[in-house]
């Protein structure tokens, strides 16, 4: 006969993997510039009650039978203060004196791929005429434990003229710039601007792919559009459209296409893990990535990497080194200031 006895239980915790959150735009990157007083500004562009954009929530997932992760719920923030929404799903919050700025849409398997958030309203007077941010907070459930990810989305605010160009990427279809599946393929659409108007006339497009670490052109490719295939993708891809008028360049930009349904990955090893500088402490990021297939964590082979820097508007940060493979690379303080805030990364494997 035994002394004693004690019922207890083993705890299976699944791994929930490596996430990567995205708060993609359908109208390409978002900016409003406005004249006047900000208390009563005037003359805002591009005019966001009448364009409408919606930023999706995408998360992919380095676990292979995911791929794209469907959250169970999503909260959204605009400048720190969580949003809250009435029965028609139009925010109910107030920003300096104003309302209904955003409409939550949520998942809608076979509809809406996504959850979202439209913007319903101007925001220079609810952000004070400042830059503003919008930030998504995704609840993942994996087995019996759950992620929070949060992603944040930041809108450039500024006085500016009511006659300045401005050239974007925006998607010409419902895939906000990723592919879930073989096969899939999504489109980017160049758009140019002026104020509120879009440019038409004489205008010409070239499109740019980013291969090992240089940028270049897409041979036959001088449409508004670009539909872009897995072929053209490795994980994740950037593509650049330059916009002419007349003959004249009038702006660039660039934009990048996810492929969920790649069976490798890259993890990329920052240190620090934060891969944060702060002004003025000469700080680097660095990078030592490893290839991986997609929902492991162990090298799949040995693999040297392009390291791609560059500022919002594609120019590359380090010229003397991105078409040069390596085992690491690394951002410095002077590639932040080169680029007037946040440097893009972008690391892709030799083969």
């Amino acid at each position: 006969m035994s002394l004693a006895s004690k019922v207890g239980q083993v705890v299976y915790q699944r791994k929930s993997g490596v996430y990567m959150p995205m708060l993609q735009c359908d109208k390409g990157d978002l900016y409003q510039e406005y004249q006047g007083d900000p208390q009563n500004p005037t003359n805002i562009t591009p005019d966001f009650s009448t364009l409408l954009p919606t930023l999706s929530n995408i998360i992919t997932s380095s676990r292979v039978a995911e791929g794209l992760v469907i959250p169970n719920l999503v909260k959204w923030f605009f400048n720190d203060t969580e949003l809250t929404f009435g029965s028609n799903n139009v925010s109910t919050n107030t920003f300096n004196g104003e309302t209904g700025h955003f409409k939550s849409l949520p998942y809608q398997k076979g509809t809406r791929n996504y959850y979202g958030l439209q913007i319903l309203k101007n925001l220079v007077k609810a952000a004070g005429a400042a830059p503003c941010t919008i930030k998504s907070e995704a609840t993942v459930a994996a087995g019996n434990t759950s992620d929070k990810i949060q992603t944040v989305y930041g809108i450039p605010i500024t006085e500016g003229t009511s006659n300045a160009i401005r050239v974007t990427i925006q998607a010409g279809d419902n895939k906000y710039f990723t592919l879930s599946t073989n096969n899939d393929s999504c489109i980017l659409q160049g758009v140019a601007r002026i104020g509120n108007d879009e440019l038409t006339s004489g205008l010409t497009y070239k499109w740019y792919s980013l291969v090992s670490g240089v940028w270049k052109v897409i041979s036959g490719q001088t449409a508004k559009n670009l539909t872009v295939t897995n072929d053209m993708v490795d994980s994740v891809g950037q593509f650049k459209v330059e916009i002419y008028q007349n003959g004249t360049l009038i702006g660039s930009d660039v934009q990048t296409v996810t492929d969920a349904s790649d069976p490798l990955d890259i993890i990329p090893n920052p240190n620090p893990e934060d891969e944060t500088i702060e002004e003025g402490s000469d700080g680097t990021v660095v990078y030592s990535p490893i290839l991986v297939k997609r929902g492991q964590t162990t090298k799949f082979k040995d693999m040297t990497f392009f390291f791609t820097f560059m500022d919002a508007a594609g120019v590359i940060l380090n010229p003397g080194t991105a078409e040069t493979a390596s085992a690491t690379g690394t951002v410095t303080e002077d590639m932040c200031q080169q680029a007037s805030g946040n440097v893009a990364v972008v690391i892709t494997t030799k083969e």
